[in-house]
């Protein structure tokens, strides 16, 4: 059994002979251990960090799936963009897993190609930064974003220009129409 960043499941516990209801107990409110997401559990008691909710979102969305968004550029040292309050991550079109309070699950037919850093698997930049553009409403935000992801060179406006034509027409409107301006000025 694998621990990392103190979140595992309930199934490996289990396949490690740790009994269900000594998972039950421990769970319990005021217990040492804290239930994250079904089936996904953080072995202390207080608040997750970021880090530990990247770990759970991928353990109950499974091996298939991939953090995409400000999470996936934010560990590719953009930390100037705030973290939204979900966690943002891919699953496969067939997948039918629900969105939970810190959790935002999306369908797609197009996994993108995945970049690991510490065991979690991250969509490219020009992936992340669509995917958390067409989730962007605020005009100034949304010209932020793309902003601060040019600057630092983490790709190019030719790759987001490809990355929208390859994606899903549904939200790429704003994006693509900011894009237009950022590179007019």
């Amino acid at each position: 059994m694998t621990i990392k960043d103190g979140v595992t499941t309930t199934s490996d516990l289990l396949e490690a002979g740790v009994a269900r209801y000594t998972i039950e107990t421990r769970c319990r409110p005021g217990g040492p251990w804290r239930r994250l997401l079904p089936g996904v559990l953080l072995l202390s008691p207080g608040e997750p960090t970021r880090r530990q909710r990247l770990r759970a979102a991928h353990l109950y969305a499974g091996p298939r799936a991939v953090i995409t968004g400000v999470d996936a550029l934010h560990d590719r040292g953009l930390n100037q963009l705030p973290l939204p309050p979900r966690v943002h991550v891919l699953q496969q079109a067939d997948q039918r897993l629900n969105n939970h309070d810190f959790l935002l699950l999306e369908r797609t037919t197009r996994r993108p190609p995945v970049v690991h850093n510490a065991d979690l698997p991250l969509a490219t930049p020009a992936r992340a930064t669509l995917d958390a553009a067409r989730r962007e409403h605020h005009p100034l935000r949304l010209h932020q974003l793309l902003a601060a992801v040019l600057r630092a060179g983490l790709c190019t406006p030719a790759d987001l220009l490809t990355e929208l034509d390859a994606g899903s027409k549904r939200g790429a409107a704003a994006p693509r129409a900011a894009l237009r301006r950022l590179l007019t000025h």
